[in-house]
């Protein structure tokens, strides 16, 4: 047994061995990979049973019932504070102190202009400015007569506000010294050439005004405008005019109507006496109204009282009392697009020597000239705005006009180079158009067109006397028609192009020989302006007048300037 055992012991040891040597010689053999092992599942088989219920189970479904009880739930309102909008202030344009313009231009033109104005403020304002302008040179009368020509012009002025708490207190004041050439002479009575000085009429001006108005947001408050004015006016300190003008607009918004009105007066003095025919002449006015507003419609109903005084006992024609009715009424057909409007008015019109010198400087500057009456003026027109771009108004209107006067020559100077003035009791028919469009921004373009007839009755002469109307009697120098057509073009605030025709119809003047054509021809006038912004502190600029050197009248005798051209610069300080 025990010999048994030993032999399965060396057994098991020689299978050990055995064993352990075949181990360590398969770790040093060589093992060889031809593809990457893919794994693979075999197939199974599926059991495509399906469940099936075939068995019926009676059951019974179970009721509901559901109540339901209103009960009130008191929400908590809580309010939460929004913070307040900023506002973001708008950038406010630049000012500057002053601005100087100098320009210069043929026949020896020179232009300066110099505007100095305070910076915003909340007090108020205040400005000077002064300004020179003149023309000369000679004209050409005929072929073989030239003689001196031209204009001077120069004023100074102080203006300036004050800010209150309702209301805005103005005040102005300034001088001014002009003199004018009376070139158009008789060129039948010149027989040789004629000193400047001999021609030249020069006047001053000094002027000061005061006013109060109110400064109200709304119109329900009681809005007022009074205005106080004065001014000395002289032709070479010899023939003298003081005038004074007071005035107090005012108007009020109720609530079934407004009420509104203007009140004042106005004196004009002439001294020393030189004034032949008028004298000192004193007028008082009271224009009261209402009105009434509606989305579609616009009433407006009162008169125009004026009472009227001359000095002179000659001025005996000068009615002292004058009473006008005045209405007006507007509706919309379309809103803002078809507005036709209607009318009646009048007014006394004071035609005191500023202003006629104003209106036509070759006056003789002894002339004085009778108020006049517009008795009245009724009109019919339709106005609108098709788009934002286009705009119109179309109005015809019929005048009775009493004391119209009229510029004839004055024949008692023997140059026959001033003008006097007849008078003639008038009706006028007018036809008025006036269009604008703005196809953009950078265009605008303005018509206006008038159309003119009158009808005379009596002639009456500068001292009173009338005559019976001859075949050739005519409203002298007063226009059948004029059409003035203006243009102008920004582009991109850098370029700025202006352009205007102007047009004068024919106009009859008084003949003093009877182989003397009584019409003056048509005058054209034709205007281009060109400035160029180099920065907003400089500019430069070109201005042309008259560029078909046409030759026309301005008054009987007196031919414009042909071309003219101007050039110069803006510099704002």
């Amino acid at each position: 047994m025990k010999d048994k055992r030993y032999i399965i012991q060396y057994l098991l040891i020689i299978v050990a061995v055995f064993t352990f040597s075949f181990s360590a010689s398969g770790q040093q053999s060589e093992v060889r990979v031809v593809k990457p092992y893919t794994p693979t599942l075999s197939g199974a088989e599926k059991i495509q049973l399906l469940p099936n219920l075939e068995e019926e189970i009676p059951f019974t479904p179970p009721e509901f019932t559901y109540e339901l009880y209103p009960k009130r739930y008191d929400s908590e309102y809580r309010v939460v504070p929004i913070k307040a909008a900023k506002m973001v202030k708008p950038a406010l344009k630049r000012l500057y102190k002053s601005e100087l313009t100098l320009g210069f231009g043929n026949y020896l033109t020179p232009l300066a202009e110099l505007n100095i104005n305070q910076l915003r403020s909340r007090n108020g304002t205040f400005g000077v400015a002064l300004k020179h302008h003149s023309m000369n040179g000679k004209m050409k009368l005929n072929d073989d007569l030239k003689v001196p020509a031209g204009f001077s012009e120069s004023k100074l002025g102080v203006y300036g506000s004050r800010f209150m708490k309702k209301s805005v207190f103005e005040y102005k004041a300034g001088a001014g010294y002009n003199s004018y050439i009376h070139y158009g002479v008789d060129v039948d009575e010149v027989t040789e050439e004629i000193p400047r000085d001999s021609l030249k009429e020069t006047y001053f001006l000094a002027e000061a005004g005061l006013s109060l108005h109110s400064a109200h947001a709304d119109s329900f408050h009681f809005n007022h405008n009074t205005a106080l004015d004065y001014y000395y006016f002289t032709h070479q300190f010899n023939e003298t005019e003081h005038g004074a003008r007071l005035n107090f607009d005012f108007s009020k918004k109720l609530r079934v109507l407004d009420i509104g009105g203007k009140v004042g007066g106005a004196y004009y003095g002439h001294y020393p006496d030189w004034d032949k025919y008028i004298g000192n002449h004193t007028m008082v006015w009271i224009n009261p109204y209402i009105a009434k507003n509606e989305a579609e419609w616009r009433f407006t109903a009162g008169f125009n009282t004026y009472m009227s005084f001359a000095s002179d006992s000659s001025a005996s024609d000068i009615q002292p009392f004058h009473f006008y009715p005045k209405a007006s009424f507007e509706f919309n057909v379309v809103k803002e697009i078809i507005v036709p409007y209607m009318g009646v008015d009048g007014y006394l019109e004071s035609n005191n020597y500023r202003k006629t010198i104003d209106e036509n400087p070759y006056v003789d500057p002894t002339l004085s000239i009778k108020p006049t009456s517009h008795k009245l003026i009724a009109y019919l027109g339709i106005k609108g705005r098709i788009t934002g771009a286009f705009t119109y108004n179309l109005k015809g209107s019929y005048s009775i006009i009493d004391n119209q006067y009229l510029y004839v020559n004055d024949t008692s100077h023997v140059l026959k180079n001033q003008f006097s003035v007849v008078y003639s009791d008038i009706t006028k028919l007018n036809l008025h158009g006036e269009i604008t469009v703005r196809p953009s921004d950078s265009w605008k373009i303005f018509l206006k067109a008038n159309y003119y007839s009158y009808t005379l009755s009596t002639m009456k002469l500068a001292d009173g006397t009338t005559r019976n109307l001859r075949d050739d009697d005519y409203a002298w120098n007063m226009p059948t028609f004029d059409v003035s057509l203006q243009a102008r073009y920004n582009m991109g605030d850098k370029i700025l192009v202006t352009m205007g025709i102007y047009t004068i119809g024919k106009r009859y003047y008084e003949d003093f020989s009877p182989l003397t054509e009584e019409t003056l021809p048509l005058a054209v006038d034709a205007n281009l302006g060109l400035e160029y912004r180099y920065s907003k502190l400089l500019s430069f600029w070109a201005r042309f007048n008259n560029i078909a050197a046409q030759r026309y009248y301005l008054y009987n005798q007196y031919p414009s300037f042909r071309f003219r051209a101007m050039i110069g610069f803006t510099y704002a300080l």
